[in-house]
């Protein structure tokens, strides 16, 4: 048989081998199409995933790629039109670190109402270590997609290897994997904090903090890149930084009304009137954590959350929050996998999740001294565990 060289003819054989086949019969390996048609290994697995897509294949640990048997989906050829194709039943694994983020949680479960609501198989992973997560997905079958959320925590290369072994359709629920062959789904923080910031000064706010983890995170460094664009840009505001060496999941409220405590001047109040937060897990604990150390919210500090806005954990029932929902997080995350299924070859990238916001009762107009100490933006740059000076 004369050598083959084109994506075409890889599709059209494979097509013509569907046609004869017989329920059971396995597929050429990989490395031989890419040998027969001078093919790369991207381009046989996503005419393997057309396949898929198709109702026509299935993988299994132990006896590869076959045609399916009976009592699959029906085999529909690639000409046949859309109205005439049974459900494709696919599976779907939800790889989830094992960490206390109450987001996390309820991502994954709406994901698997979402799926399963579809007819779709899913399986939900959870793990606490990446090496045992790798063993354990060495045991597992193959997929059709899998969701990989890590909250804060890396995903490691190994981890991703095992991943891409069983799915040709990966999506991870974060922007850190951004410009590599997955899909991934993000919140760019700097938006929201530009949104919160013009809220407070409308309030008539002059002197204004942003409170963030000094972990470099995509999502938190473009937060903090706007913010130092609008330190140099804004005039007649004070913005003050304070940067927290915590995580959400981390006693992250303890530790940032702690540097809010160690900033207070001597009649009890913060050098600045309004704070923009980030990374608030516990609002109910951070707002009691304030009351403590007597600060009330809003009557001697506004605040603005930037978190996800139809979580109570989060705004507790009572801040305004700027950021987006977990159920537009789940919706994007979906929209990834689907669109892939759909059509393999799009280009891979991030999809960034729409700006929410919810109205709370915890800003309020600033006491009529509050004026900027000097003409145009001052800064007050708050560096790894060092407290909050006041302003010069």
């Amino acid at each position: 048989m004369n050598m083959r060289n084109t994506t075409s003819d890889l599709e059209q054989f494979l097509d013509e081998l569907a046609r004869d086949a017989h329920p059971g019969d396995r597929l050429p390996p990989i490395r031989d199409l890419m040998r027969r048609f001078g093919a790369s290994q991207m381009v046989v697995q996503r005419a393997f995933q057309s396949l898929k897509a198709r109702g026509l294949i299935a993988s299994q640990v132990g006896r590869g790629t076959y045609f399916r048997a009976d009592g699959g989906p029906a085999i529909v050829s690639a000409g046949a039109s859309a109205g005439s194709r049974s459900p494709v039943v696919r599976s779907v694994l939800l790889l989830r670190r094992s960490i206390s983020i109450v987001r996390g949680r309820v991502l994954v479960d709406g994901l698997q109402r979402r799926f399963t609501a579809d007819g779709h198989r899913v399986l939900e992973v959870s793990y606490t270590d990446p090496d045992h997560a790798r063993t354990v997905l060495k045991g597992l079958p193959s997929f059709d997609a899998c969701v990989v959320q890590s909250t804060f925590k890396p995903i490691t290369i190994d981890v991703l290897a095992a991943l891409k072994e069983k799915t040709d359709v990966l999506a991870v629920d974060g922007a850190a994997l951004a410009g590599t062959d997955v899909d991934a789904v993000g919140m760019e923080w700097g938006e929201p904090l530009a949104t919160a910031i013009a809220l407070l000064q409308q309030r008539g706010h002059s002197r204004i903090a942003y409170a963030t983890t000094t972990h470099p995170f995509l999502a938190s460094q473009l937060g903090r890149r706007r913010f130092e664009y609008l330190q140099n840009t804004l005039t007649g505001i004070e913005l003050h930084a304070m940067t927290v060496p915590h995580l959400p999941d981390d006693n992250y409220e303890a530790g940032l009304v702690d540097m809010i405590k160690a900033s207070l001047d001597v009649t009890g109040r913060p050098p600045f009137t309004a704070l923009v937060a980030w990374g608030i897990e516990d609002g109910a604990k951070f707002r009691r954590l304030l009351s403590d150390i007597g600060v009330g919210i809003p009557s001697a500090l506004s605040v603005v959350l930037l978190g996800r806005t139809d979580l109570a954990n989060e705004h507790a029932d009572f801040f305004d929050t700027i950021g987006c929902s977990v159920a537009d997080q789940i919706e994007c995350l979906y929209q990834a996998i689907t669109a892939r299924w759909t059509d393999p070859s799009i280009p891979y990238g991030v999809r960034l999740i729409p700006v929410a916001t919810r109205a709370g009762q915890s800003i309020a107009t600033p006491p009529k001294t509050d004026r900027p100490q000097a003409q145009g933006s001052q800064k007050l740059v708050q560096t790894r565990g060092e407290a909050l000076a006041a302003g010069s």
